[in-house]
């Protein structure tokens, strides 16, 4: 599913969210040159590689939680490796695993539970793939933070549009304010 507008169902959706924000994660991390794959401009602001990694461990696990129904029992994710190439291919293998798997599914159990791994608590189907579409659009967020200081959006200065200027309200105060 690759068109919004042409969604029959909710599952639809999550295929769309969780393989999708997946996708622009790796496109978005085939442009970081290979010398700033371990780089970052503060210690508090993950790297490329940490945010993919992260990216692929919860899929990994979230996807072994479902499709390990009734074992209860976590397990260590997979070695991964430290150079780009190789991680991206294995994010999108993982990518592809989960679009099997959310095409497996039909609606009417959405709602069967699963246990959480480690919280000895249970979530439902729906519940994890809300978490993992979630958890994707954060870490294509945080990659994108990279990508304005390393200058791969363009070299102008950050300029979000306001809906105001859209709307046609040119008198309004300007968003965001000049920064001092």
């Amino acid at each position: 599913m690759s068109n919004i507008d042409e969604m029959q169902s909710e599952l639809e959706m999550f295929e769309m969210m969780v393989v999708g924000f997946t996708g622009s994660l790796i496109r978005s991390a085939t442009k970081i040159p290979h010398d700033k794959w371990n780089w970052s401009f503060s210690e508090r602001t993950p790297t490329a590689r940490e945010i993919c990694e992260h990216a692929y461990v919860w899929l990994w696990c979230d996807r072994m939680q479902i499709t390990r129904f009734g074992g209860n029992e976590p397990f260590p994710t997979p070695e991964l490796p430290s150079d780009q190439d190789s991680m991206l291919a294995i994010l999108k293998g993982e990518a592809d695993a989960w679009r099997t798997l959310i095409r497996s599914f039909e609606s009417r159990y959405l709602a069967d539970q699963y246990q959480v791994f480690g919280e000895g608590d249970n979530r439902n189907l729906r519940g994890f793939l809300f978490h993992m579409g979630q958890h994707l659009i954060y870490k294509v967020g945080q990659l994108s933070v990279l990508f304005y200081d390393l200058g791969l959006d363009g070299p102008e200065p950050y300029a979000a549009i306001c809906p105001n200027e859209l709307y046609g309200f040119r008198d309004q105060k300007s968003w965001p304010e000049v920064r001092s």
